[in-house]
């Protein structure tokens, strides 16, 4: 059986590096793209378990590329979660957008929460919302 594949999508490399370490110690098989656009195909090739998205990437916003992820045969059942640097950005745009979650980027603990959430099983999860003390929060729909 292999690894579940986790497909980062956020042009901040030190935000992508830190959850990929994360996520490697979790047992996930993870990769990264910077490019919106080119990312699309990545994930088609791919077929990933979760797709973790910025929300605000340089070239294509995180709500177009959701969008465009969801016209695709190919892509339409991969689930995504949304993150940002921005609490209310994400759990707003996360909620909008039909997205499978979203997580504040920092809080390791809510991302790997989210993440084997959304991971865990082919149904979905009962809905949960976390928030950290330091008001960074994570969310799984």
């Amino acid at each position: 059986m292999r690894k579940k594949r986790i497909l980062i999508i956020d042009e901040e490399s030190i935000a992508v590096a830190s959850a990929r370490h994360l996520l490697r110690e979790d047992g996930y098989e993870v990769f990264s793209h910077a490019k919106a656009y080119s990312a699309i195909e990545m994930a088609r090739q791919l077929e990933p378990d979760v797709i973790l998205l910025d929300v605000k990437p340089a070239d294509l916003t995180g709500e177009k590329l959701f969008a465009v992820l969801r016209a695709s045969d190919a892509t339409r059942e991969i689930p995504v979660i949304f993150w940002s640097d921005h609490a209310e950005d994400v759990r707003a745009s996360a909620k909008r957008f039909g997205a499978r979650g979203y997580v504040v980027k920092g809080s390791e603990a809510l991302l790997r929460h989210c993440v084997a959430r959304v991971t865990a099983s082919g149904n979905a999860p009962p809905p949960s919302e976390t928030s950290a003390p330091t008001g960074e929060g994570g969310a799984t729909y």
